[in-house]
């Protein structure tokens, strides 16, 4: 990847950054998404497979005390079109709320947790998406 590259996929991940913030707290402060499930995603490289299932057995209780938490996929990914925002294996796992979801990732204990997760894989990028609400679609 050259530097202007670099740049832009940098550039892109604040603004998404900037945007999830902002969005959250509007959806926060008008009642959105407080009932609604929704997906974190993201896209990470293990570099340490013999330690992964060490931090597993912390990070998963921790998400699961949030309420709501089902993992629902981590693997490489199969491209129909386009091409792939980041490296490595990509994640999902849907929460009950977006309270939940922020109640794990604000949590201390899972601040503590990063640590190891840090020294066991490289996270290229995490972002969440609301779950459409059942019956909002015309099929």
């Amino acid at each position: 990847m050259n530097i202007k590259n670099g740049l832009i996929y940098l550039l892109s991940l604040v603004v998404v950054a900037v945007a999830s913030s902002l969005i959250t707290q509007k959806l926060n402060v008008n009642g959105g998404l407080s009932d609604q499930s929704v997906y974190l995603i993201g896209s990470a490289t293990v570099t340490d497979a013999k330690r992964l299932p060490e931090y597993q057995k912390v990070s998963g209780p921790l998400a699961a005390l949030s309420g709501g938490y089902v993992p629902l996929a981590f693997s490489k990914p199969n491209m129909i079109e386009g091409k792939l925002p980041a490296p490595g294996g990509f994640f999902i796992e849907r929460y009950d709320s977006l309270e939940g979801l922020n109640r794990f990732i604000n949590s201390p204990e899972f601040q503590e947790a990063k640590i190891m997760r840090d020294e066991v894989a490289d996270v290229h990028f995490m972002m969440w998406l609301p779950a459409i609400p059942k019956g909002s679609l015309p099929h």
